[in-house]
């Protein structure tokens, strides 16, 4: 008989299914609604200490005894970039220069605050050659990103080119899956025409009607930027690559104007004909910070679908058969390349020179890792069995953490909200993949 600890059981239920999540094991067992409402409030009682203690060693023997003969799951710490033989992902700051200047740009006009760059095609296929190859068998993922990437066409196309020609001489096992972001006003016939070769899976920003959108989405002159979009998006729909996503800000100003954000997908989803489309709240307002806007409650579609959450973590996690100590892979097998040949952990550590993994040193030709134990160093804070935010929490098995958010924001009170939100939308996601899972044994 042991005692029942805070993080052990998580318990959830609709009209139609009970669940009770094991995180430790790994167990998801289904039950009726009415069993599992029964037990979620013994648990209440257990931990609020409104049992007695014979029923409290009753109810201990009773979940002890769902537990019997189950092991923990085995522990899977993330490995360092020079422990692995492959990445999961290279974002790619092709420009950190725009175009644009969005009002509530965290990265300020695409800036990050450095001095502005651009890669050419030489200088990106020397950081990759000099990065990855006899180093990686291969990179899963390759993300153009920025500022706005499509500044440079030439630049990604040479990207592609390297990837391509490096696995048809056999110093790659395989092509990446080639993502890109961007604001979709400089995506002509030939950039629409690039994307579409080497199947670059775009997503583009866009904050609804015109009349919202070029409130926030300016060009440098402060004018409005919905019909060059919409001009972007008909080339890649000529050219038989559709965007895979498109993107809004959801600012304290949609809000103000009485723009929902049900709304901004509905209008966004028929307007450009879109199967997918995130509302994202305005967290960082750039320069003007009252656009910031953050809503933790839990917003669905129309389809049901939840637009904060993405099931096929949750599902990934609860059935790989491991505990992964880090919720987001970024320092370990994702990074960020810059135009000066810096690496970060991601977009969001960019210009913090704590976090700075590598850069390129020119005289030497080669990557200078010589900082990336300091920086994996300051990561240990957030192994979510070390981390004390993290402790208590039923949800570190599936929880998909931001490390920028823990790191950067350690002391913030959104952080505390977001965690909140997080174990909501995770017991939803966790119902659903058992609800999903029931109906595949029915129909097999």
């Amino acid at each position: 008989m042991a005692k029942i600890l805070a993080d052990q059981f998580m318990v959830t239920y609709d009209e139609e299914v009970g669940v009770v999540y094991v995180p430790r094991k790994g167990i998801v067992k289904t039950t009726t609604p009415k069993h599992a409402k029964a037990i979620e409030v013994c648990l209440a009682d257990y931990f609020n200490g409104n049992m007695s203690s014979q029923d409290k060693a009753a109810f201990e023997n009773y979940m002890e005894k769902a537990l019997k003969g189950v092991d923990d799951l085995p522990i899977a710490p993330c490995k360092a970039m020079n422990e692995r033989d492959m990445l999961r992902r290279i974002e790619i700051v092709i420009a950190n220069d725009c175009n644009l200047r969005c009002r509530y740009c965290y990265a300020h006009g695409g800036s990050y605050d450095m001095k502005i760059q651009r890669m050419t095609p030489d200088i990106v296929c020397n950081y990759l050659t000099k990065l990855l190859i006899g180093k990686y068998r291969y990179v899963s993922i390759v993300t153009f990103f920025g500022g706005e990437p499509t500044l440079c066409p030439d630049t990604i196309e040479a990207v592609c080119k390297f990837f391509a020609e490096n696995v048809e001489r056999g110093l790659l096992e395989k092509m990446p899956v080639f993502l890109m972001v961007s604001n979709g006003t400089l995506i002509d016939e030939n950039m629409a025409d690039i994307i579409h070769k080497y199947e670059i899976h775009v997503t583009i920003s866009v904050d609804g009607p015109p009349e919202i959108n070029d409130l926030f989405r300016v060009d440098a002159a402060g004018n409005g930027t919905f019909l060059k979009v919409s001009k972007g998006i008909d080339a890649l729909n000529k050219a038989g690559s559709a965007p895979v996503l498109l993107e809004a800000t959801y600012t304290a100003k949609h809000k103000e104007m009485g723009y929902t954000k049900e709304g901004i997908q509905d209008y966004l989803k028929n307007y450009f004909h879109a199967k997918r489309v995130l509302v994202a709240d305005c967290v960082s307002g750039g320069i003007e910070e009252n656009l910031e806007y953050t809503d933790w409650e839990i917003h669905t579609s129309n389809d049901g679908d939840f637009l904060s959450c993405d099931i096929r973590n949750t599902y990934n996690c609860l059935t790989c058969g491991v505990f992964k100590t880090t919720g987001c892979d970024v320092a370990f097998g994702s990074c960020v390349l810059l135009p000066n040949g810096e690496i970060y952990p991601c977009h969001s550590f960019i210009n913090k020179p704590e976090y700075r993994m590598a850069s390129y040193n020119e005289n030497d030709h080669c990557f200078d890792f010589s900082d990336y134990e300091n920086v994996l160093l300051k990561f240990e804070k957030i192994d979510k069995l070390k981390s004390n935010r993290c402790a208590d929490c039923w949800a570190k098995p599936v929880c998909l953490s931001c490390p920028a958010a823990l790191l950067l924001e350690e002391f913030s009170e959104s952080l505390d909200a977001e965690c909140y939100t997080r174990r909501i939308l995770e017991k939803h996601m966790i119902l659903k993949c058992a609800k999903l899972s029931l109906a595949k044994k029915q129909s097999d």
